[in-house]
């Protein structure tokens, strides 16, 4: 049984005429293994089964060597799934829908994806483990069709729009390559066909925020503060896309605030994206499909949803439940020769988030929800030694000469207004 389970053997994956090794393991490491006491009790059948003569016989071959009792191994599969899974992840290639090209109205063709066939591929490694010539296994895959294609895109109607929402960016210095993130996941968006009664995922759409699929180091928040990460620029493009599924009236199925507000769009209708734990996920309810028509311009993306009718009007009613103030917080930096207020502070609120939908013809509903932003910290970078008292009080800065004049910015901007989507 041990010379059984420590048989070496590869697991490959055939693309075309490409073969490639994905893994060289052992078939006791992919759970093969024997029944002992299933062999041991048809062993001992042996010789005391049949006529006197056949039992004679199989007794000689047995004192002989000559006889062999098959192991007929099998596959726990507990343990495969604990090597083919993280493969599968690994492996899988999901299918991308046919995009509508707004502008041509012509179709961004589909492409088919790939799923590994966990139960075909246990099999294959238990007809590897009964054939001691089978050294190598070639992985088992089920095409995936996408359920938007070429073809149906002839019947989409993009006549109506149910809503459209911009948000501004800059392209200054470092925010740069925040807004070429912007532009990448923007254009992945861009097209999009969200059939009837379909549940899409804006990370699955828009996928890894990786240097493979696009996107750059930028700026985002993480945790209150904004740092440097691959990606920033992507929850601007979420936002944007959770408003006018807001006002278009989508089923806001999963979505998440950010841990502060964004100054890029009112309190209340931002979206926080981590690929691939955060997502934004949105649901059809309407009987016909809907259009994302997604386009970036100097300093702006903007984003309209399309389809066949406008059912409904949606507004954003915002209340403050109540607010928390901010705190200061002082990092001594030996690199600098004079105090530098490195992140303004917000206080943080609780907002109350209620959604009109008012159907034409038909009675409005009120959708509930409650966000909460947590304080945004002030923070200072001063030199070694510096008195903290000596900065000004919380929520100001030092006197700017170019901005002499100038009415101080508030430290919160008041949400407590109603919203009509257009």
């Amino acid at each position: 049984m041990r010379v059984l389970q420590s048989r070496r053997l590869r697991l490959l994956v055939q693309d075309g005429a490409d073969v490639r090794v994905i893994a060289e393991t052992t078939l006791g490491a992919l759970g093969v293994d024997v029944d002992v006491d299933s062999v041991t009790a048809r062993a001992l059948r042996l010789g005391r089964l049949g006529d006197m003569a056949t039992r004679a016989r199989l007794a000689d071959r047995a004192r002989t060597g000559a006889l062999d009792v098959p192991l007929q191994p099998g596959v726990d599969t507990r343990v495969a799934l604990d090597r083919l899974l993280p493969l599968k992840e690994d492996l899988d290639v999901a299918a991308v829908a046919a995009r509508l090209d707004v502008e041509r109205h012509s179709g961004v063709p589909e492409r088919d994806g790939r799923a590994l066939d966990v139960d075909a591929a246990i099999g294959a490694i238990a007809r590897a483990a009964v054939d001691p010539t089978t050294t190598d296994v070639i992985l088992p895959f089920a095409v995936v069709s996408p359920h938007v294609t070429t073809a149906s895109l002839a019947s989409v109607d993009v006549s109506h729009q149910l809503a459209s929402f911009v948000t501004y960016f800059s392209r200054r210095g470092d925010q740069g390559l925040r807004a070429q993130n912007i532009e990448v996941a923007a254009g992945h968006l861009d097209g999009l066909v969200i059939e009837p009664g379909e549940l899409v995922s804006f990370n699955d759409v828009v996928g890894a925020r990786s240097g493979d699929n696009g996107f750059q180091k930028a700026f985002e928040i993480y945790k209150g503060e904004m740092v440097e990460g691959t990606g920033g620029g992507t929850c601007q493009v979420a936002s944007t896309l959770h408003a006018i599924a807001f006002f278009g009236g989508l089923d806001i199925v999963q979505r998440l605030p950010h841990s502060r507000p964004s100054a890029y769009l009112p309190v209340g209708l931002d979206a926080t994206v981590v690929y691939p734990v955060v997502d934004l996920k949105l649901r059809n309810p309407y009987a016909f499909p809907v259009v994302v028509h997604a386009t970036v311009g100097p300093n702006d993306v903007t984003m309209q949803l399309l389809g066949a009718d406008k059912p409904v009007r949606v507004a954003l009613m915002r209340t403050v439940l109540s607010k928390t103030p901010f705190e200061r917080k002082v990092i001594a930096d030996p690199t600098i020769g004079k105090p530098r207020r490195k992140q303004k502070g917000l206080d943080g609120i609780k907002l109350l988030r209620k959604r009109l939908i008012v159907p034409r013809g038909g009675p409005s509903r009120v959708e509930t929800s409650r966000d909460t932003y947590p304080p945004t910290t002030e923070i200072w970078k001063v030199p070694p030694g510096y008195d903290e008292t000596d900065l000004p009080p919380l929520g100001e800065d030092f006197p700017n000469p170019d901005n002499a004049g100038s009415a101080p910015a508030p430290r919160t901007s008041d949400p407590e207004q109603t919203i009509w989507g257009g």
